[in-house]
This record gives structure tokens, C-alpha cells and sequence, in this order.
């Protein structure tokens, strides 16, 4: 009888049926890439606005910026990792 414990016992911890509690949240995380362009050269600003407005508008609050392309003060393109 102990045999039989000790194998299922074996065959649910192989299967993961006893393991941790999962987390209670889990994260989700999710790209933006934003585009600006400008004649009064604010291109980068317009980009970060267009990230924002992406990320707020799929529910992300959660921003970096991890990369920026500035081609010249009057276009930009940036790049968000966001989470939530």
C-alpha cells in the first residue's frame, strides 16, 4: 500500500499537479511603435503622442521607451514596450 502512495504520489508531482500556486496576476506586455513628423520640427513629440494615444487606447499604462529613430527634427519614430 505504501508503494502504491508513494508511485502516485510520484506520477502527480511528474505531471505537475502538486506544484506552487500560480501568481495571481499575470503581465501582459505588448509593443507601440509610434510615427511623428512636423515642419516646425516637434517630430519626436508627435511620435511619443502617438505611442501614448496607441498604448492608452489598447489599455497599457505601463510605458518605456526603449528605442528611438530621429531621421531629422521633422520625423521620428518611437518605440514603447508597455505592460499591464
Amino acid at each position: 500500500m505504501k508503494k502504491i502512495l508513494l508511485a502516485l504520489l510520484g506520477a502527480a508531482a511528474l505531471l505537475g499537479t502538486i506544484a506552487a500556486p500560480a501568481s495571481a496576476s499575470t503581465q501582459e506586455t505588448r509593443k507601440f511603435v509610434g510615427h511623428g513628423s512636423s515642419d516646425f520640427g516637434l517630430a519626436l513629440v508627435y511620435a511619443r503622442q502617438d505611442a501614448r494615444r496607441q498604448a492608452d487606447w489598447a489599455g497599457f499604462a505601463d510605458c518605456e521607451e526603449y528605442d528611438k529613430l530621429i531621421i531629422s527634427p521633422y520625423d521620428a519614430t518611437v518605440f514603447w514596450r508597455c505592460t499591464r
